[in-house]
């Protein structure tokens, strides 16, 4: 577990605790510790808004389009089609589901649009969740300061579909390989 997790857990119980023992003894004295506790509580608490989960919906607002080669019939590049606004660039890590990806769709062009490319460097993958795939913000925003637009006129994402496969083969395959290393 993180040290934050720990934290979290540490003053929950020293929450609990202070309630118990008021209550036992019948005291304001530790009534008020308790009251107290949750102002310590808060630095441990989960950023829950730091995280931004595109879930593409019937209203357009948000596209993920497997882009093909007409030669090969390969998936060169998934593109992320957003309103500009859409995305809170200040969230830290934005997510999306592979599933969620159209084929054969007609992207029109955009002599407006601005676009950043998504390095390998910028992806990992979801704990928890299989076939989600995050993007660091905060490396992205970096990257846009020396362009001659800002982040809140981008909307386009464009990944290389090898950087993805790679991510995925690579997390699956590097517990096995640091295993093989420590018994060698």
């Amino acid at each position: 577990m993180k040290p934050k997790y720990w934290g979290l857990l540490a003053t929950l119980l020293l929450f609990l605790i202070f309630i118990v023992l008021s209550m036992k003894f019948e005291s304001t004295t530790y009534l008020y510790v308790a009251s107290v506790c949750p102002i310590l509580i808060v630095p441990f608490l989960p950023d829950i808004r730091s995280n931004q989960y595109i879930k593409p919906k019937g209203n357009g607002a948000v596209r993920l389009i497997s882009m093909e080669n007409k030669d090969s019939g390969d998936t060169d590049f998934l593109v992320i089609l957003f309103e500009p606004g859409y995305i809170k660039w200040n969230g830290g890590k934005l997510f999306f589901n592979l599933a969620d990806n159209m084929k054969d769709v007609y992207v029109k062009p955009d002599p407006f649009a601005a676009t950043l490319t998504v390095l390998k460097y910028d992806l990992f993958k979801h704990r928890r969740k299989k076939n989600w795939i995050g993007i660091s913000l905060d490396q992205l925003e970096q990257r846009t300061k020396q362009l001659s637009y800002t982040t809140n006129e981008v909307n386009r994402l464009i990944i290389r579909t090898s950087d993805i496969q790679e991510l995925l083969q690579t997390n699956f395959k590097q517990p096995a390989s640091v295993g093989q290393q420590v018994g060698a």
